[in-house]
């Protein structure tokens, strides 16, 4: 019974299951004090076990455990591109990034350059989410505000309206029919938002036709795909340019770098461009195909590939679209916070002004 195709099946759902517990994330800024802590100590001859050995007593619980595992995979005669790998905590990107250090004698130098890489990363998901935050409160507080209008300001409004006997405007009268359904389904209508929150994130995590869907239709969309595209560029270069620095054959380097953007439609699209370059074209005129970055990007990458420094070419093209992400995202968060707060008048002047309309009926009658 234990060789049965179902004991086997339970056997390796179990073992994935165990994969799956024992992975730790690390955050991108303890991977950045990681590495920089890495290549000092590598700079000055120190041996890597020992190495381990005192940055997993410096480091928090969190990051000491993955330390731990690296170290006793070392110790067991593994390299150590091998051992992180074995962590399950680190990406593709990163260890490869580490077996050319590992093979080239340069892993000092490797470990400074992905110090500043996640660096540069954790300053980009940063400013991301700190443009996000503003709008985001005002929205909600756009949304407390007219629930409660909706809830307690309205009603008053209702009964003065039916104690005189006035005929309000079909502008009020919706309002007040608003009224009546928020207050009348208010449990619903929040179990039902809450319920369909949680299932378009579960189905936006597990399910690869929506994201590629929700992708798609980002890419295409007037504000967003310029930031997009922007980011996009601003990962593949910065990405790029380090696996080629470090050694990394321009396919492979492609391909890392492709999925580092994290989106799997952009991904498919660069997979096509890569087959056109192992066909032997150039790389610009391949990346031309996947239409997924700027002109400038394009023409600064054939310039790179002619002159034969394409890593000093994405170095040029990295620092330009750094600042250009920037100068966007600032213009970005400037233009949401007007529209919101538009947006908010524009719901409770029209609150107020479909009640405080027909009293002017309830006073003359008085």
């Amino acid at each position: 019974m234990e060789n049965s195709p179902a004991c086997h099946e339970n056997k390796r759902k179990k073992t994935v299951r165990i994969r799956l517990e024992s992975r730790d994330k690390i955050r991108y800024k303890d991977i950045t004090l990681l590495c920089k802590k890495m290549g000092i100590l590598l700079e000055s001859g120190c041996e890597i076990t020992k190495i381990l050995s005192i940055l997993g007593q410096q480091s928090s619980k969190s990051v000491g455990k993955v330390i731990a595992k690296i170290y006793n995979h070392i110790q067991n005669g593994n390299s150590i591109a091998t051992s992180f790998q074995f962590t399950q905590s680190f990406s593709q990107f990163f260890v490869s990034m580490v077996r050319a250090g590992e093979i080239s004698g340069n892993l000092d130098r490797v470990m400074d350059d992905l110090s500043r890489y996640y660096d540069k990363e954790y300053k980009l998901r940063s400013k991301t989410i700190n443009a996000l935050i503003y709008p985001s409160i005002l929205l909600i507080l756009c949304t407390i505000s007219t629930t409660f209008m909706l809830m307690f300001v309205i009603p008053n409004f209702q009964m003065v309206f039916e104690s005189n006997g006035v005929n309000p405007p079909i502008i009020t009268k919706i309002v007040i029919n608003i009224s009546i359904l928020v207050r009348r389904y208010f449990p619903y209508i929040i179990g039902s938002a809450g319920i369909l929150i949680l299932v378009l994130v579960y189905y936006i995590k597990t399910s690869n036709k929506l994201k590629q869907f929700i992708s798609l239709i980002s890419l295409k969309l007037p504000i967003l795909k310029d930031v997009i595209r922007l980011i996009v560029t601003t990962r593949f270069s910065r990405s790029l340019q380090l696996l080629l620095h470090s050694g990394i054959q321009i396919i492979d380097a492609l391909d890392i770098s492709a999925r580092i953007i994290d989106n799997s439609f952009i991904y498919k699209k660069l997979e096509k461009s890569n087959e056109n370059i192992k066909q032997g074209n150039s790389i610009g005129s391949s990346l031309v195909l996947a239409d997924v970055f700027p002109s400038l990007f394009i023409e600064m990458i054939n310039i790179g590939e002619e002159s034969g420094k394409l890593d000093l070419s994405l170095a040029t093209i990295n620092k330009f679209y750094e600042s250009e992400l920037d100068n966007t995202m600032d213009k970005i968060v400037k233009l949401i916070e007007p529209v919101i707060i538009v947006i908010m008048g524009v719901i409770v002047g029209v609150c107020i002004i479909a009640m405080v309309v027909p009293m002017f009926s309830v006073v003359s009658a008085i």
